[in-house]
Protein backbone atom coordinates (compact mmCIF):
# COMPACT_ATOMS: atom_id res chain seq x y z
CA UNK A 1 0.00 0.00 0.00
CA UNK A 2 1.49 3.61 -0.90
CA UNK A 3 0.09 6.69 -1.09
CA UNK A 4 1.72 9.84 -2.68
CA UNK A 5 2.82 12.99 -1.03
CA UNK A 6 5.58 16.01 -2.38
CA UNK A 7 8.75 15.02 -0.69
CA UNK A 8 11.21 18.18 0.87
CA UNK A 9 11.80 19.56 -3.35
CA UNK A 10 8.43 19.08 -4.09
CA UNK A 11 8.57 16.02 -6.30
CA UNK A 12 5.89 14.22 -6.07
CA UNK A 13 6.69 10.21 -4.68
CA UNK A 14 5.35 7.09 -3.20
CA UNK A 15 5.25 6.50 0.49
CA UNK A 16 4.48 3.39 2.00
CA UNK A 17 1.70 2.88 4.62
CA UNK A 18 3.33 0.79 6.93
CA UNK A 19 0.36 1.73 9.42
CA UNK A 20 -2.33 0.95 7.48
CA UNK A 21 -4.86 -1.60 7.74
CA UNK A 22 -6.44 -1.58 4.14
CA UNK A 23 -6.06 1.37 1.48
CA UNK A 24 -8.83 1.48 -1.58
CA UNK A 25 -8.63 3.96 -4.50
CA UNK A 26 -10.95 4.99 -7.18
CA UNK A 27 -10.67 6.73 -10.32
CA UNK A 28 -13.59 8.37 -12.52
CA UNK A 29 -14.33 10.55 -15.29
CA UNK A 30 -17.28 11.89 -17.40
CA UNK A 31 -17.48 10.46 -20.58
CA UNK A 32 -16.67 13.33 -22.46
CA UNK A 33 -13.51 13.46 -20.38
CA UNK A 34 -13.52 16.53 -19.07
CA UNK A 35 -14.36 16.15 -15.60
CA UNK A 36 -12.16 13.76 -13.23
CA UNK A 37 -12.24 12.31 -9.98
CA UNK A 38 -10.92 9.95 -7.80
CA UNK A 39 -11.20 9.32 -3.99
CA UNK A 40 -9.84 6.94 -1.57
CA UNK A 41 -10.27 5.65 2.24
CA UNK A 42 -7.47 4.38 4.20
CA UNK A 43 -8.15 2.60 7.32
CA UNK A 44 -5.35 3.16 10.10
CA UNK A 45 -4.33 1.23 13.18
CA UNK A 46 -5.80 3.78 15.08
CA UNK A 47 -6.62 7.18 15.61
CA UNK A 48 -3.52 8.42 15.72
CA UNK A 49 -1.83 7.49 12.39
CA UNK A 50 -4.55 8.52 10.98
CA UNK A 51 -4.19 12.19 12.47
CA UNK A 52 -0.71 11.87 11.58
CA UNK A 53 -1.44 11.39 7.81
CA UNK A 54 -3.45 14.61 8.17
CA UNK A 55 -0.38 16.42 9.53
CA UNK A 56 1.85 15.51 7.34
CA UNK A 57 -0.46 16.52 4.25
CA UNK A 58 -1.42 19.63 5.97
CA UNK A 59 2.52 20.33 6.03
CA UNK A 60 3.37 19.25 2.67
CA UNK A 61 0.42 21.85 1.54
CA UNK A 62 2.32 24.81 3.07
CA UNK A 63 5.70 23.45 2.48
CA UNK A 64 4.81 23.10 -1.73
CA UNK A 65 2.90 26.00 -3.43
CA UNK A 66 3.94 24.39 -6.83
CA UNK A 67 5.09 20.44 -7.49
CA UNK A 68 5.75 18.19 -10.21
CA UNK A 69 5.64 14.48 -10.41
CA UNK A 70 8.81 12.52 -10.42
CA UNK A 71 7.94 9.87 -13.41
CA UNK A 72 6.42 12.21 -15.82
CA UNK A 73 6.11 15.83 -17.05
CA UNK A 74 3.12 16.75 -14.87
CA UNK A 75 3.54 20.31 -12.75
CA UNK A 76 0.99 22.09 -10.73
CA UNK A 77 1.29 25.83 -9.27
CA UNK A 78 -0.81 27.85 -7.49
CA UNK A 79 -1.28 24.69 -4.83
CA UNK A 80 -3.08 26.57 -1.68
CA UNK A 81 -5.07 25.25 1.76
CA UNK A 82 -8.49 26.43 1.57
CA UNK A 83 -10.81 27.23 4.14
CA UNK A 84 -14.37 25.29 3.31
CA UNK A 85 -17.24 25.30 5.63
CA UNK A 86 -17.00 22.73 7.81
CA UNK A 87 -17.94 19.30 7.16
CA UNK A 88 -19.98 17.63 9.21
CA UNK A 89 -19.01 14.13 11.17
CA UNK A 90 -15.27 14.55 10.47
CA UNK A 91 -13.14 15.29 12.72
CA UNK A 92 -10.52 17.10 10.62
CA UNK A 93 -10.43 17.79 6.74
CA UNK A 94 -7.35 19.06 4.45
CA UNK A 95 -8.80 21.32 1.75
CA UNK A 96 -6.41 21.70 -1.27
CA UNK A 97 -6.91 23.82 -4.60
CA UNK A 98 -4.34 24.03 -7.13
CA UNK A 99 -3.71 24.69 -11.33
CA UNK A 100 -2.23 21.87 -13.56
CA UNK A 101 -0.36 23.68 -15.96
CA UNK A 102 1.67 20.63 -17.58
CA UNK A 103 0.65 17.47 -18.68
CA UNK A 104 2.06 14.21 -18.42
CA UNK A 105 3.88 14.62 -22.01
CA UNK A 106 4.88 17.93 -20.82
CA UNK A 107 2.56 19.81 -23.17
CA UNK A 108 0.36 23.04 -21.99
CA UNK A 109 -2.67 22.15 -19.63
CA UNK A 110 -5.27 24.15 -18.21
CA UNK A 111 -6.93 22.50 -15.15
CA UNK A 112 -7.85 23.16 -11.71
CA UNK A 113 -8.21 20.68 -9.32
CA UNK A 114 -9.55 20.58 -5.61
CA UNK A 115 -8.52 17.42 -3.18
CA UNK A 116 -10.64 17.48 0.26
CA UNK A 117 -9.29 14.98 2.42
CA UNK A 118 -11.76 14.25 5.70
CA UNK A 119 -10.39 11.99 8.63
CA UNK A 120 -12.68 10.07 11.31
CA UNK A 121 -11.20 8.10 13.52
CA UNK A 122 -9.06 5.91 12.09
CA UNK A 123 -10.37 6.76 8.66
CA UNK A 124 -8.99 9.14 6.23
CA UNK A 125 -11.40 9.94 3.19
CA UNK A 126 -10.46 11.47 0.24
CA UNK A 127 -11.94 13.29 -2.38
CA UNK A 128 -10.46 15.21 -6.01
CA UNK A 129 -12.45 16.43 -9.03
CA UNK A 130 -9.99 18.21 -11.39
CA UNK A 131 -11.94 20.16 -15.01
CA UNK A 132 -10.90 22.99 -17.04
CA UNK A 133 -11.05 27.07 -15.88
CA UNK A 134 -13.62 28.83 -14.04
CA UNK A 135 -14.66 25.78 -12.00
CA UNK A 136 -13.27 25.59 -8.89
CA UNK A 137 -16.69 26.36 -7.08
CA UNK A 138 -18.14 23.71 -8.93
CA UNK A 139 -14.90 21.65 -8.08
CA UNK A 140 -15.41 22.81 -4.43
CA UNK A 141 -18.96 21.35 -4.64
CA UNK A 142 -18.28 18.35 -5.90
CA UNK A 143 -15.22 16.98 -3.89
CA UNK A 144 -17.22 17.90 -0.92
CA UNK A 145 -20.11 15.73 -1.83
CA UNK A 146 -18.52 13.20 -2.66
CA UNK A 147 -16.82 13.08 0.71
CA UNK A 148 -19.76 13.21 2.35
CA UNK A 149 -21.39 10.61 0.55
CA UNK A 150 -18.57 8.61 1.49
CA UNK A 151 -18.53 8.86 5.39
CA UNK A 152 -22.43 8.03 5.20
CA UNK A 153 -21.66 5.16 3.44
CA UNK A 154 -18.89 4.55 6.24
CA UNK A 155 -21.30 5.07 9.55
CA UNK A 156 -24.00 3.26 7.58
CA UNK A 157 -21.97 0.02 7.96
Amino acid sequence: MAKTLPDQNCKIVAESLTDALANQWRDAKNPDNTVFASSSLTVYKGADFAKRDIARQRDALRQCPSKSETNDKRQWDNVHEVKIPALKGFDDVVAEEGHLGTDEKGQKADTYYVSLTGRRGQYVLNSAVSRGPDTQDQNRTDAANALSLMLSRLASR
